[in-house]
């Protein structure tokens, strides 16, 4: 990744349009409670602040979580490799805390994060002293098990829609193959797309 590191930084909010991710209820009390946090904690935290052009990889997938960023200007893709492929997960603005989910669960990122739509400012907080203030913060771990709960629950659902989307191509059932990829294309536009190839496949289908 290239870009410049400054010593401190703060936080400002953005609009955001991903409806998979960034609408949840439990997302602005999170947010503020990491403002909080970092003021609470700016000695021991000590954030710098990451300057990111567009095109620029944060973090790898697969990669050790040693540092979590918190996305403070600009735009964020989530990308997964599979083999070959490389799919885009979903777009993030700010406000929102990369590398999260591999440093509470593996400790590995289990994605590619991406600056797209021009350049991008976040805020670089060690893992391990982020860790330790946190234990002096228990409405923030609170807030932060809610977001990441109901992101798990609404993953569910999109499992269950593309399970139903492959069903029905699979036995031929037009009305329920167009309400499944209806309601996959409002979800995300990566999820458009994988709607779209459900619909393709079906056509393919001998009669």
């Amino acid at each position: 990744m290239t870009g410049a590191y400054c010593t401190n930084g703060c936080i400002t909010e953005e609009s955001r349009s991903d409806a998979m991710w960034g609408d949840e209820p439990q997302l602005q009390a999170l947010r503020e409670r990491l403002k909080l946090l970092l003021v609470a904690h700016q000695q021991e935290l000590s954030p710098a602040t990451v300057i990111a052009s567009e095109g620029d990889v944060l973090l790898r997938q697969g990669d050790p979580v040693e540092t979590l960023l918190l996305l403070t200007k600009g735009r964020v893709a989530v990308d997964i490799h599979h083999g070959d492929e490389l799919h885009t997960l979903a777009e993030m603005e700010a406000v929102e805390l990369l590398g999260e989910v591999g440093f509470f669960a593996n400790g590995k990122h289990y994605a590619d994060f991406r600056v797209v739509n021009g350049p991008a400012e976040l805020l670089a907080l060690p893992g391990q002293a982020l860790l330790q203030a946190m234990l002096f913060d228990s409405d923030l771990v609170v807030e932060m098990l809610s977001l990441v709960s109901e992101r798990c629950r609404r993953g569910s659902q999109v499992i269950a829609l593309l399970l139903s989307g492959i069903e029905a191509a699979q036995s031929n059932t037009q009305d329920r193959l167009e309400e499944t990829t209806k309601e996959l294309g409002g979800i995300h536009f990566c999820l458009a797309k994988a709607s779209r190839q459900l619909q393709q496949l079906h056509r393919q289908q001998p009669n």
